[in-house]
Order: C-alpha cells, then structure tokens, then sequence
C-alpha cells in the first residue's frame, strides 16, 4: 500500500512538472487578430488533453518495465473486459473531444476561407488586393471617403455642373464654385481649377462670370472641398496596411507563378495561384508591425521575398489611404 501511494505522489509531482514545462508554450500567443486566437486556442486544449495522456501512457510503461524487468520468463496476459471497454470508451471521448474542438475552429470564417459562416459587420468588411510577384508583394487598396478637402489636383474624365467661368485667357478657363462629379469624385465642391480638354469653339464663346456645365473634362490646379471619392484606387508595395477592430478580407493571387503569403504574428497564411483568386478573412485586435514571408520556394530570390504587415487604427487608416489618393492625382 505504501508503495502504490509513493508511486501516485511521485505521478502527480511528474504531472505538474510536466504542466509546468507545457505552460510557457502555450503562453506564447499575443492573439493580434481572431484567426491567431483560435489557432492558439485550439492548441491550448490540444496540449492540456495530451499532457495526461502521455502522463499515463509513460507512466505505465516505467511501471510495466521496473515490476517486470527481473521475470525469467514472459506470462501470458489475462482477459479483462472491464478494462478493454474503459479504455475504448475513453478513447471515444478524447477523439470526440478533439474532432469537436478542431472543428469549431475549422469551421470558423477566420481561419478557413470556404466557411459559410457569417462574418461579422458583413456591410463594413474591407477588402485589400494582395499580388505576389518575383520577388515582391505588391497590395491594392479601394478608396471611399467624405469629406475631403485638398489642393493642387489633376482631375480627369469629370463633370463640373453649373461651374462659374472667371477667366477665359490662356489653354484653359478659370473656374470657382463648381459641383464636381465623375469616376472616382461622385460629388464635392471646386474652386479655382482650370478646365482643359475643351474644343476651341466651346472656350472661346464663353464669357466672365458665366454659368456653364462641362462633361468630360481635365481639371488641373483644382482645389475642392468637402468631396466624396467613389471607387477609388491606390497601391503599396512590401507594406500591406490593415485596419484594426474591422473586418478584412484578403484576396491572394499571383502574376507569375506560386507564391505563398504568410504572416505567423497574425496567423496568417495562403497559397498564391496565377490566375486564381484565394481568400483570407480576419479581423485584428490590436496595432503593431509584423513580419510577411513568401512560404513557396520561388525561385532564387525567393529569400528576399520579405514585406511588413502594418495594423493601424481605422482613422490613420482611412487618413492613409485618402491622402496617398490625393498624392496620385497631383
């Protein structure tokens, strides 16, 4: 008796050395986004339902071998149903419980893109173009933004509705107080711009102070205020901006041939396919930089294939992508 019950302490003291040893490990997640979250809350519950495991497994092997390591000859085993169907039933538990756990994770739109699970704000999702390349991640960005407010612009392909014409001389004409609108300016108001792109017989009937409507011109040197962008576009290379506290849904895909998008910090990894499109979706919970891997081997600079995953707030996001738009047009 005595024994047995050396033998169950010195088991319990190996068990919490074990867990002590497993706790640092299962300590290293930061949880910057949801999808590295439950990656490492799955690897949580998988490592505390194996410590006990491995504890007992090994535990009746060291037992089996000191108890029987001075028998001369091997005896055969006895039958013991009782303990046949114990361990196939808790068996059966352990894989239901993993099968359960991995699942839940499995299934989440976080972590596998194919999930039909809702997402979260589904109308407020952001969605970022990613394009590897030899040797390089290039990332596209839409713009869509109120009340703006910038000068010096270059402004193609738009409309200018009941625009006040303040000066005819030279290639073009001065305008203040004109509604803009086109492709990517749905609307906003414009001051001091001049208008290009017009025929000759057009400019030279208009006269000062004229109320006119022009479609489809050029407007440089153009100030506006209080504009809103529609369907605007910008880019960035080896620095893929992310907001924080929003959903995002990244859409991988290649110029040449396979690449592999990966960031650890943020749990984060697909393959990129030329000519196809695949999706990742998460949603950061904190700001902070993180490292971007190519995990293909791609060729011989394929070590260099290096970027930054750079999660800011969604107002310095906004701010970014706004002002980088701005700097395109000028």
């Amino acid at each position: 008796m005595l024994n047995r019950k050396r033998a169950g302490l010195l088991g319990l003291f190996g068990l919490g050395l074990f867990l002590a040893a497993v706790e640092p490990a299962t300590a290293q997640s930061t949880e910057s986004t949801i999808t590295e979250g439950l990656i490492w809350g799955l690897n949580e519950k998988l490592v505390y339902a194996a410590v006990p495991i491995t504890v007992l497994v090994e535990g009746i092997l060291i037992y089996t071998v000191w108890k029987f390591s001075k028998n001369d000859e091997a005896k055969p085993t006895q039958e013991n149903r009782r303990l046949e169907i114990t361990w196939t039933i808790a068996t059966a538990i352990i894989l239901l419980f993993v099968g359960v756990a991995t699942y839940q994770v499995l299934g989440s739109p976080y972590v596998s893109a194919g999930s039909q699970q809702a997402i979260e704000e589904p109308g407020n999702v952001e969605e970022i173009e990613v394009y590897g390349q030899k040797y390089v991640w290039n990332f596209e960005y839409s713009v869509d933004a109120e009340g703006v407010t910038a000068s010096d612009l270059t402004l193609e392909n738009v409309t200018l509705d009941e625009a006040t014409v303040t000066n005819t001389s030279g290639d073009g004409i001065q305008v203040e107080d004109a509604e803009v609108s086109g492709e990517k300016i749905e609307s906003g108001t414009l001051f001091n711009g001049v208008v290009t792109g017009l025929d000759n017989e057009t400019r030279d009937s208009l006269t000062e102070n004229e109320t006119e409507t022009f479609s489809d011109v050029t407007v440089e040197s153009a100030t506006i205020s209080d504009a809103t962008i529609q369907n605007g576009t910008v880019s960035s290379s080896e620095t893929m901006k992310m907001p924080a506290n929003r959903e995002v849904t990244l859409n991988i895909t290649s110029n040449d041939w396979l690449h592999s998008f990966h960031a650890p910090g943020l749990g984060l990894k697909q393959d990129a396919f030329p000519g196809e499109w695949n999706q990742i979706r998460t949603k950061a919970t904190e700001t902070g930089e993180h490292q971007l891997y190519c995990a293909e081997y791609c060729g011989s600079g394929h070590s260099d294939m290096l970027g930054q995953v750079e999660v800011v707030s969604q107002e310095e996001y906004r701010e970014w992508k706004v002002d980088t738009w701005l700097e395109d047009q000028q």
